[in-house]
């Protein structure tokens, strides 16, 4: 029997006996349970309980009589359904757990992290504008060129999901020596946005429960992306004074 299939199956939820006797069920296509538990190695005592569940699961099927057949599913089939699923059964978890993780945010002081590493930074982004419910403040005196259409399709995804989004932008900023205007990049979406000089860090403000500054190296000419810092932040009086400063910037720029 294949070690790694086996590991493979107990990664999406199936259990040790479950997997072994799936995989038997694949092998002999239809069978009885006592072929099925000779094949898998999983004891005639047990088999039994053990196929209920594959039936339940939606991978295999029994037939009744006497003595009762077990036939497996289609695999392209019936694991392309126990994968929506599981991916299904997550996403509402997901989402339940975080909306009890934000609604505690508030109560608790986490201390401000610093994030080192691009990629991270890039994570703890892209995480805060799919997360937003209600609202995002964003400012961007930079976008790293890789991260344009993703931010863009976010903040996209943020509108139809009728998030309130607000931006403060430069109009065009070069970084590595490349020049990008954040105005064309925006030219074709119906967000507010109005712009302004800002310095090379950009900032997001989520639902005013969580917050991400970015700072950016900057030579005076163009913008360098290599050596980059940024600060996430739950603390609510510092949100609350930065989200205060944005709103008074906003209302000052008449564009």
């Amino acid at each position: 029997m294949n070690e790694n299939y086996l590991e493979i199956l107990k990664k999406i939820g199936l259990t040790d006996y479950e997997s072994r006797t799936y995989l038997a069920l694949i092998s002999l296509v239809s069978a009885k349970a006592d072929q099925i538990s000779k094949k898998s190695g999983v004891p005639r005592s047990k088999i039994y309980p053990v196929l209920e569940k594959l039936e339940k699961k939606e991978l295999i099927t029994i037939k009744q009589g006497r003595p009762l057949i077990y036939t497996v599913i289609n695999p392209q089939e019936s694991i392309d359904n126990y994968r929506k699923n599981m991916i299904r059964d997550l996403e509402t978890i997901e989402d339940n757990l975080t909306k009890i993780y934000e609604s505690k945010l508030p109560q608790i002081n986490m201390p401000v992290i610093s994030i080192e590493d691009k990629n991270k930074i890039i994570k703890k982004q892209n995480e805060l504008l799919k997360r937003s419910r209600k609202t995002l403040y964003i400012r961007l005196g930079f976008i790293l060129p890789e991260e344009t259409e993703t931010i863009k399709k976010l903040i996209i995804k943020a509108l139809n999901n009728n998030v309130k989004v607000k931006i403060l932008a430069v109009r065009e900023f070069k970084i590595d020596n490349l020049t990008i205007s954040i105005e064309e990049l925006f030219s074709d979406v119906n967000v507010e946005i109005k712009y302004v000089d800002l310095p090379a860090a950009h900032l997001i403000i989520k639902d005013f429960n969580e917050m991400l500054l970015v700072f950016a190296e900057n030579s005076g000419k163009s913008i360098q992306n290599a050596n980059m810092v940024g600060l996430y932040n739950t603390y609510s009086l510092i949100i609350s004074n930065y989200a205060s400063a944005f709103n008074k910037k906003w209302s000052k720029v008449k564009n």
